[in-house]
């Protein structure tokens, strides 16, 4: 039976305003084009056969398949998608509700928290595999891309059901528009902030709402894990009031090599739906690092923390649930 896997790699991820103020890793396109060579191995090693990609504008995905040897190149047809480019974060909505309308099993990602939300928004229930190539990287996973791969394959042709999980995600509804979604955190920024691109200085945050905070991961979560940590499991949401002028101080990494110490007002865990009221306005939200939910004078936002988050690949979890199965098993003729 045939078996699509889709790929999005987004080629701007990483080079955002934070690698002039942090030591954030920058993760350049030919590092970029050996991830996708070794995922793309490890994708066909598990059976894929076909390849749906979003040929980006500097046509990572291309260069990878070209670049992979005969002996280890996957028997996979590879099929770029026909979208015009508009060199926007459009581009990488579109690509995810075409490969989910086309028929993919699930989505390998290569990008930062912002194209892991932008993917996610857009599909559903079809599982994804983001792999770190951005800046914070809180959602996206840290893994050698061979075995992202094959993990990634394995659970599109459904042998490894067991590792899906579905994470939970932040609404933000404002302007009685559609709600906006964040994966990790949501950060309300104050009237004196008047920046376009990433956040990095704790002097304008107000309120801090995650759907996770991990110890050892980086980012405005990072202040409520080093509080009160809050595992990815877990049925509940946080929210932290924040301010300069708090007595109390918390140590967090927003940022690679930033640290910043954060005044703390309060901390509190949130049930599943429950309203963090924002406002009035003038604000600004920020997504998972990106400030862009701009509250006008006298207007009012809500976030909340859902269970309805996109589902996830779990890689070592998928090759042991495969090992288990035999699938890696092959029987040699004599």
């Amino acid at each position: 039976m045939s078996c699509t896997v889709g790929i999005i790699a987004n080629p701007s991820a990483g080079k955002d305003i934070r690698r002039l103020v942090s030591e954030a890793t920058v993760v350049t396109a030919p590092e970029k084009v050996a991830l996708l060579r070794r995922a793309l191995v490890g994708i066909g090693a598990a059976g894929v056969d076909r390849v749906l990609y979003l040929r980006d504008a500097m046509q990572l995905v291309d260069q990878a398949l070209q670049g992979v040897s005969p002996v280890r190149r996957p028997r996979i047809a590879a099929e770029p998608l026909q979208l015009a480019l508009h060199r926007t974060p459009e581009d990488t909505s579109r690509a995810a509700r075409e490969m989910r309308d086309a028929g993919a099993s699930a989505l390998l990602v290569l990008g930062g928290d912002g194209t892991s939300r932008l993917v996610a928004t857009e599909i559903g229930d079809l599982p994804m595999l983001a792999l770190s190539t951005g800046t914070n990287n809180a959602f996206p996973q840290w893994a050698d891309a061979t075995a992202a791969g094959l993990a990634l394959g394995v659970v599109a042709r459904g042998f490894a059901p067991e590792a899906l999980s579905r994470r939970k995600r932040l609404a933000v509804e404002y302007d009685d528009q559609g709600p906006q979604w964040a994966l990790v955190d949501a950060v309300v920024l104050g009237a004196s902030y008047h920046g376009t691109q990433a956040v990095w200085t704790a002097d304008d945050v107000e309120q801090i709402v995650a759907s996770q905070a991990t110890p050892g991961t980086v980012g405005w979560s990072a202040v409520i894990a080093a509080d009160s940590p809050l595992a990815v499991e877990e049925p509940f949401g946080a929210h932290a009031v924040c301010s300069p002028r708090a007595r109390r101080r918390v140590v967090a990494a927003i940022g690679p090599g930033l640290i910043e110490e954060v005044g703390l007002v309060s901390m509190e865990r949130l049930t599943l739906g429950e309203a963090v009221a924002v406002g009035p306005g003038p604000k600004t939200i920020a997504l998972d690092g990106e400030p862009l939910v701009r509250l006008a004078a006298g207007k009012r936002a809500a976030i909340r923390v859902l269970s309805d988050g996109p589902v996830v690949v779990d890689i070592a979890s998928a090759l042991r649930s495969a090992a288990a199965r035999g699938v890696f098993v092959r029987e040699r003729c004599h």
